[in-house]
């Protein structure tokens, strides 16, 4: 059988842990490309062995401009962007591969993503509502955003697929602690600038939580859904904690 006009696009560093898995879900694309910013376990070994087209970068511009130049690689008319830690079972391969074959007017598809929170898949909370664009044509797509959060933007109708991508977001609570800090020191430095106190980053810490846990239901995620609304909820007191420091820091300076 024929694979379909399709590149799957992904970046790394230092993702052995899931690669794997990620590859071998996309083995329907044309062809894999994979760009990597200085991976020192066995990243590239799998990458290789997968079959990808591998592209080295010597440098890191951000999560936006590094998915865009993986993007500007794809010589197919239709993309499957992934992350290193997600991956595609039977049911939403069979609905990509029918919306590739009948695409009508979409310039792009969007699925549900089911995250787990070590070991466990969330169906609840703030995790419970994410849906993801991964599927999109090449010439009618781009990635904007700052140095942390990006975003695939699609010129033309999205259609909904139904199965859901499967993430692994979270492999265990030292994990978990080690996202918190580092996402929220990116997102304070791309911040720099904008207004910050200690009431504001109680606010947002606690809002975060009660929103998760409480109003989306986090807690009938059991003990796992507890863990991810309260390191969400310190993810975002600690993020506004260090924008307020870094501007105090920035005023000394004058710079």
């Amino acid at each position: 059988m024929a694979k379909p006009a399709l590149s799957l696009i992904v970046i790394t560093k230092d993702n052995a842990r899931t690669l794997k898995r990620c590859l071998d879900s996309a083995d329907f694309a044309e062809e894999k490309i994979l760009v990597d910013s200085g991976s020192k376990d066995a990243t590239l070994a799998i990458a290789r062995e997968a079959g990808c087209r591998i592209v080295e970068t010597t440098d890191f511009p951000g999560f936006p401009a590094q998915k865009q130049r993986a993007l500007e690689k794809v010589t197919t008319p239709w993309v499957l962007a992934l992350d290193a830690d997600e991956w595609i079972e039977a049911p939403l391969r069979a609905e990509m591969l029918a919306a590739l074959e009948a695409p009508g007017e979409a310039a792009g598809f969007e699925m549900p993503r089911l995250s787990s929170f070590a070991g466990r898949f969330l169906r609840h909370g703030d995790w419970g509502r994410d849906r993801v664009v991964r599927l999109v044509r090449r010439d009618r797509a781009h990635y904007g955003g700052g140095w942390i959060h990006d975003r695939i933007h699609v010129d033309g109708p999205i259609r909904p697929l139904q199965s859901p991508l499967l993430h692994e977001a979270v492999f265990d609570l030292e994990h978990a602690l080690w996202r918190m800090n580092y996402y929220s020191t990116k997102t304070a430095e791309e911040r720099v600038g904008r207004r910050a106190s200690l009431a504001g980053a109680l606010g947002h810490g606690f809002w975060t939580f009660f929103r998760s846990y409480v109003l989306r239901g986090g807690f009938r995620d059991g003990s796992e859904g507890f863990f991810q609304a309260a390191t969400a909820g310190e993810g975002s007191f600690w993020r506004y904690a260090k924008l307020l420091q870094l501007n105090r820091d920035r005023e000394k300076t004058g710079r």
